[in-house]
């Protein structure tokens, strides 16, 4: 196994360490602008997310354990970033000015009652378990494994978003679509992980992702109005359907301009996307990260007495054992 290979693990272990401590930091706390910190904590756990899915052929149970406690940090702000976002898709859409004045001003009573609970809820505790799970994911044990299992995770994320892809186009059912959106987004944080092998063919690719995720995003936000315009006792039967008539003509032309940018982007079978990838692996631009973001026996000599006397933490995961991935010469996406 080349040198290369082996530290892959090591520097995408950094990369997601680096990930969940940088959410603890964003997590708003009283006082703060809300709105920016609400959603910039957001697309860090995504991304961290994202990242964590790359280890699950790898640790397993530990991979899971921490994907699921981001998900759930996330979805603790969620509801709040939806309400921010509304009244600019409002704006765009051009809707009548009377209706368009009930719902910003409904929009906004039910941001202020958001703002109201975000009062009780303990942002510094959520901050403290991102930061414990950080330190739990530092002892990891990857140094061994090379660059295979991660291969495995990013061919699973492709395979997995070109299966939603495919239902999501053929069925146009906003629900569809959503989950399309997620597997991209996964797999555009775990190949920007990869951009040291080869800046420029990397960057390419998940510029056209990034592309293909906002116009999936822009597409939910159009179906979340449109479940906030449904059943609103402010609006009259024909406000709302000639609402609900306009959020569907905006939503056609994103479905069409998705659908070709996903047949670009997922045209190939995942066993080759995953050769390719194993091929800018093995023979990198430029050197992986390879370094321990922190040493864990430095973390533990600055905790305080009272944390020594905890519990330890539970013993790392072994390693599962991989075939090496084959690999072939770059070609284009």
């Amino acid at each position: 196994m080349s040198a290369s290979r082996r530290s892959w693990p090591l520097h995408c272990r950094v990369a997601l360490v680096a990930a969940i401590d940088a959410a603890a930091e964003q997590f708003p706390r009283s006082g703060e602008d809300e709105a920016r910190r609400i959603h910039d904590v957001r697309k860090t756990l995504k991304r961290a997310a994202g990242l964590a899915r790359l280890f699950e052929p790898l640790v397993g149970a530990p991979a899971d354990a921490a994907r699921a406690a981001l998900d759930a940090a996330r979805r603790s702000v969620g509801r709040a970033r939806d309400l921010d976002v509304l009244p600019g898709v409002l704006a765009r859409m051009n809707a009548p000015a009377k209706a368009r004045d009930i719902l910003l001003a409904a929009i906004g009573a039910q941001r202020d009652a958001e703002r109201r609970a975000h009062k009780a809820f303990d942002a510094g505790a959520v901050a403290a378990e991102l930061s414990a799970l950080a330190r739990a994911v530092e002892g990891w044990r990857v140094e061994a494994a090379g660059a295979a299992p991660l291969l495995e995770a990013v061919r699973r994320t492709y395979r997995a978003a070109q299966r939603r892809g495919q239902r999501a186009l053929a069925s146009r059912a906003p629900a569809d679509l959503h989950a399309l959106r997620a597997r991209v987004v996964d797999l555009s944080y775990q190949l920007a992980t990869f951009e040291p092998a080869w800046p420029e063919m990397i960057r390419t690719f998940d510029r056209e992702l990034r592309r293909l995720r906002q116009t999936l995003g822009d597409h939910n936000d159009l179906t979340v109005l449109a479940a906030f315009v449904h059943g609103r006792p402010e609006l009259s039967r024909e406000e709302t359907e000639a609402l609900l008539a306009l959020i569907a003509r905006r939503r056609r032309p994103l479905e069409r301009r998705a659908g070709e940018r996903f047949a670009r982007l997922f045209a190939e079978r995942p066993s080759a996307f995953e050769r390719r990838l194993a091929a800018y692996l093995e023979r990198p631009q430029h050197k992986p990260r390879a370094v321990a973001a922190r040493p864990i026996a430095a973390a533990a000599a600055k905790a305080p007495a009272k944390a020594k006397a905890a519990a330890p933490p539970p013993a790392p995961a072994k390693p599962r054992a991989h075939a090496p991935a084959a690999t072939a010469r770059p070609g284009t996406a």
